[in-house]
């Protein structure tokens, strides 16, 4: 019953917060110019991917919007970070992939123990976004290792995975650059006013500070969440080898994704954080799900109708992630599961099939890490919740 009422009122909370940025719906400046940027850094992911005839043209999109910061200096880290984190991970699955793939006793715990490893290192890392990058592209390489059976067939399909997260970061490079040096060199040529506001930024950009825990603390709770990521995984790598459990990709991305959090609430108190991550990781999914598959039909395959709808859906998404309103995590899932809708593997299409699979993945996903957590906190008691010393 604590439980389920702890979903109830997160869920409350999550609505709330998304009702009030809807409520106070204003556009400034810097959030129309942040919303901007990830509208056009998709748009030429999807150009480029398509043009190039890469194989899954939305993992290319989702890259291009989430690399996109409000600040050109952290999207460039967080490019850096993809990148490096892809590679890695990309040569690893395929190496390790075709030794292990035709053996379910071993695969399925090194699965495991991949997911573990990277959630542990993601959490307190200075790189977590390259840690967990590596760990979820290891981890599709290595199941699709499995699939394909073959070590040249696990090496193109490697190498194809990393090539479209290098165009939808390029693409975004290639946007914040112009909306980040453009506005310089125009100020060169016609000095603004003294008044004026500095270009770029935006609302919601830098995270509030907060006490950072004890080393103990730290390493307590990443051995925990690390665990429990390894826990799921093996229980989604399972199903999916045994059952063929459709949109396992989304599953390991959520089973990972949600255990990630900053340094500073890595502290005794971790089960509330995740709680709110998973609710409003649910709630922007099946918000997009729903509108999407509502608006599929309406642009019937058409690439430039495709295109516009998608745009719609990446800037109001950008715009609810950049609000004060405490809703920005809704906001980016919202934006993430609104492409997987409208940008389909090869071409523009109104099939809404692999939207449908890849938003069921997330809910699987979300369902099963749930159970873990569950799990593991009667195992071990109330270490996740806050201590005594800290009420």
């Amino acid at each position: 019953m604590n439980l389920v009422s702890t979903l109830l009122r997160t869920c409350r909370a999550a609505l709330a917060a998304l009702a009030r940025e809807l409520a106070a719906w204003k556009p400034g400046r810097d959030r129309a110019i942040f919303s901007a940027e990830a509208v056009l850094s998709v748009a030429l992911a999807v150009v480029v991917a398509n043009v190039l005839h890469l194989s899954y043209t939305w993992w290319a999109a989702i890259s291009g919007f989430a690399v996109m910061q409000t600040r050109f200096a952290a999207s460039a880290e967080r490019a850096a970070h993809r990148v490096i984190g892809t590679v890695i991970g990309a040569g690893l699955g395929a190496v390790a992939g075709p030794l292990i793939g035709d053996r379910p006793w071993l695969f399925v715990p090194a699965l495991g123990v991949i997911g573990g490893v990277a959630a542990y290192y993601a959490n307190g890392s200075k790189a977590p976004y390259a840690w967990m990058l590596g760990g979820v592209t290891a981890l599709m390489v290595t199941y699709e290792a499995h699939v394909l059976n073959s070590l040249p067939s696990t090496a193109e399909f490697a190498a194809l995975r990393a090539a479209e997260v290098v165009v939808g970061t390029l693409s975004c490079l290639a946007v914040a650059s112009l909306f980040h040096f453009g506005p310089q060199w125009y100020r060169r040529i016609r000095p603004p006013a003294a008044s004026a506001t500095p270009f770029g930024g935006g609302e919601g950009a830098a995270p509030e500070p907060s006490a950072a825990p004890s080393a103990e603390s730290l390493r307590r709770n990443r051995l925990v969440l690390g665990m429990q990521a390894a826990l799921a995984i093996i229980v989604l790598a399972a199903a999916t080898y045994f059952l063929d459990m459709p949109g396992f990709a989304q599953a390991l991305v959520t089973a990972i994704a949600v255990l990630i959090l900053p340094a500073g609430k890595l502290v005794d108190g971790t089960r509330q954080p995740i709680i709110d991550k998973m609710v409003q990781r649910v709630i922007g999914c099946l918000l997009a799900g729903a509108l999407g598959m509502a608006l599929l039909p309406v642009t019937q395959g058409q690439a430039v109708l495709s295109m516009l709808v998608l745009s719609l859906g990446v800037w109001a998404g950008c715009h609810v992630q950049s609000g004060p309103q405490g809703a920005s995590y809704v906001g980016r899932q919202f934006t993430i599961a609104f492409i997987m809708v409208f940008v389909q593997d090869h071409h523009w299409a109104n099939d809404p099939m692999p939207a449908l699979l890849r938003l069921s993945g997330i809910l699987s996903g979300i369902a099963v890490l749930a159970a873990v957590m569950l799990a593991t906190r009667r195992l071990k008691g109330d270490f996740i919740l806050p201590s005594r010393h800290t009420r």
